[in-house]
């Protein structure tokens, strides 16, 4: 089947819905924390937690299940799954059946994200790879930066249950897209592989576990949390050993020793890391240390976000020209070029003291995003290309919890401006060690697309 811009569009748009999803509730909580009398802590963990976890644990297997009953299937049943998801969040009006829905729509964005990858990697030939990937990274970047803007007037005009049910006009428009563009649930474009008919469940249910139990491990403090990491620490050694035996794993782990899968993975993760950790810091940092409203502290992140919009197709471009290698270790030059530039924060009293810094990071992390992504979904065979895409998915989501949980540990109990430095140092960390896996990447052309 021919791509067309309506295929795209489409695909993009359903793509979209989950970094809206993640970003529109926020700035509706303290509104649905006043009409049902409930207090932000318990709001956040079951409405905006709830759904990262989720998220990270089935984005991985719902991967696979495109593998095994195809992508375009896949796509439209978690289409389906986050509409009625995000009608239930517009009916109902107590926690526990907002949590449900909640759920529900993380549950369908964990088949539409890899599904949507898939799809990309297949239908988009190989020289132009990166810089639709480029595309995408802008289409998901925009997304989830109006998602505070566009969510907080949907509250404004027409109460909370508005953030839910906006999500039903793109679903829809993105579903009437794909359609018209000729992109069918069974058609045999991505068809699955016939040898692939079994779900692994054991393996699913292991590596579900084991993520949820880790990442939530920081929130409970002491034993507990020991406790909780150490399970979670033995699940995924049990995940190991039963994807070593089964005949179908969910995540085929010899995918981690194909390099070029491997560093662009590894590229997207520490990079989510840094860039979710930075958004979650900065408002903190002006609002309680420097004692600016959250309008100001809001719009300072737009030179971060902005930046990386515009530079993500222009990555996807240089890479094509380039190379997916130097390209991204440019782009994380210049995000650490820009964490270097935020200086000390006792020095930053401003949010234009730290402007040129967020551009530079926004630059870099723009222009690394696509060719890292292309790079790791070339280096597939088409079959297993659910899989991969929800193992980096996963990646994503994983580098930004474990940035935000980061945050909160070396923040907590003091919101001195030494306790940022710490952060940042962090955050130049990961992003060092990102540019050091983009060295692992292919130098000048992407790799060879398998059959």
């Amino acid at each position: 089947m021919k791509p067309s811009w309506m295929l795209y569009t489409g695909i993009f748009l359903a793509a979209a819905l989950s970094p809206l999803g993640s970003t529109m509730i926020a700035v509706a909580l303290p509104s649905i924390g006043s009409e049902l009398g409930i207090e932000s802590g318990p709001l956040t963990l079951w409405l905006v937690s709830s759904y990262l976890i989720v998220g990270i644990a089935a984005m991985t297997p719902g991967g696979k299940l495109g593998d095994v009953l195809g992508h375009q299937k896949c796509l439209v049943i978690g289409m389906i799954i986050y509409g009625v998801g995000s009608a239930a969040g517009f009916v109902f009006a107590n926690l526990p059946s907002l949590a449900v829905a909640r759920i529900a729509m993380a549950l369908g964005g964990a088949l539409i994200m890899p599904a949507t990858l898939a799809l990309l990697r297949s239908f988009v030939p190989e020289g132009r790879r990166a810089s639709t990937f480029g595309y995408f990274g802008s289409v998901m970047g925009t997304a989830a930066a109006i998602g505070p803007l566009v969510g907080g007037e949907l509250t404004a005009l027409f109460g909370w249950r508005a953030v839910f049910i906006a999500n039903i006009p793109v679903i829809l428009l993105a579903l009437t897209m794909i359609r018209m563009a000729g992109l069918r649930p069974g058609a045999k474009a991505i068809a699955p592989r016939k040898q692939s008919r079994r779900f692994d469940i054991e393996g699913s249910v292991l590596l579900g576990a084991g993520l949820t139990l880790l990442v939530i491990a920081p929130r409970f403090g002491g034993a507990l949390a020991l406790s909780s990491a150490l399970v979670g620490a033995m699940l995924l050694l049990l995940f190991v050993i039963w994807e070593r035996r089964v005949r179908e794993p969910v995540l085929d782990l010899r995918l981690f020793l194909n390099r070029d899968f491997a560093a662009g993975a590894a590229v997207v993760g520490l990079q989510n890391l840094a860039m979710y950790a930075l958004l979650f810091q900065l408002p903190i940092f002006f609002e309680q240390v420097r004692g600016f409203d959250a309008g100001v502290s809001g719009r300072t992140l737009v030179a971060m976000m902005g930046s990386m919009i515009i530079f993500a197709p222009i990555g996807g471009r240089l890479s094509e020209k380039f190379g997916a290698r130097l390209t991204v270790f440019m782009g994380c030059l210049s995000a650490l070029a820009g964490i270097g530039l935020l200086g000390s924060f006792e020095a930053v009293q401003a949010p234009a003291d730290v402007l040129i810094g967020l551009l530079l990071v926004g630059a870099g992390l723009g222009l690394s995003t696509a060719p890292s992504q292309a790079a790791a979904m070339s280096a597939v065979e088409r079959g297993q290309s659910g899989m991969a895409g929800g193992a980096i998915s996963s990646a994503r989501y994983v580098g930004g919890v474990i940035g935000v949980s980061t945050l909160g540990y070396l923040l907590h109990g003091s919101g001195t401006a030494a306790a940022h430095n710490a952060a940042a140092m962090v955050y130049a960390l990961a992003l060092f060690l990102a540019a050091i896996a983009a060295l692992l990447l292919p130098q000048v052309k992407m790799p060879v697309l398998h059959a």
